[in-house]
């Protein structure tokens, strides 16, 4: 017997939600830093960078919730572009990340695309949703991360 009534409920999946939700949204955001050169994550990390200035690259990757090898792979072409310095600290295996004064530059050069994917964010979703999210997805990165 195959009907729907032999099958459980579906459950739905946060997961799945959410990785499909950041992946939309994160189309949005693509589609206006395209012009000026950048991806999402790029930018993601010239804005972390630039406020907490020179980091280790293990920290850096914390902060911005990316395991080693996915931080290198975003932070190559940044560092290719002039974007970002890298240096090694005291301990050769150390990494230093830093934005470079052409990073800044490009971040300002990519804050109106930013701001216009903002806007249409904003838009799109209902009425109350937008600031929701914002209040309430921080928490769900901060508290899995420390699960």
């Amino acid at each position: 017997m195959n009907d729907a009534s032999s099958h459980p409920p579906r459950v739905p999946c946060l997961c799945n939600a959410l990785r499909q939700a950041s992946r939309a949204v994160s189309r949005v955001y693509d589609e206006e830093l395209r012009g000026v050169g950048l991806r999402t994550t790029q930018y993601s990390l010239l804005c972390v960078l630039r406020r907490l200035g020179e980091v280790r690259q293990r920290e850096l990757g914390e902060r911005a919730l990316l395991d080693e090898t996915t931080l290198t792979r975003n932070l190559r072409p940044l560092v290719s572009s002039g974007w970002l310095a890298v240096r090694t600290g005291a301990d050769r295996r150390e990494k230093w990340v830093q934005i470079t004064d052409a990073g800044a530059a490009k971040l300002e050069e990519a804050r109106p695309a930013w701001e216009r994917a903002q806007e249409r964010m904003r838009t799109l979703l209902p009425k109350g949703v937008w600031q929701t999210l914002l209040t309430v997805l921080p928490d769900v990165a901060r508290l899995t991360a420390e699960a």
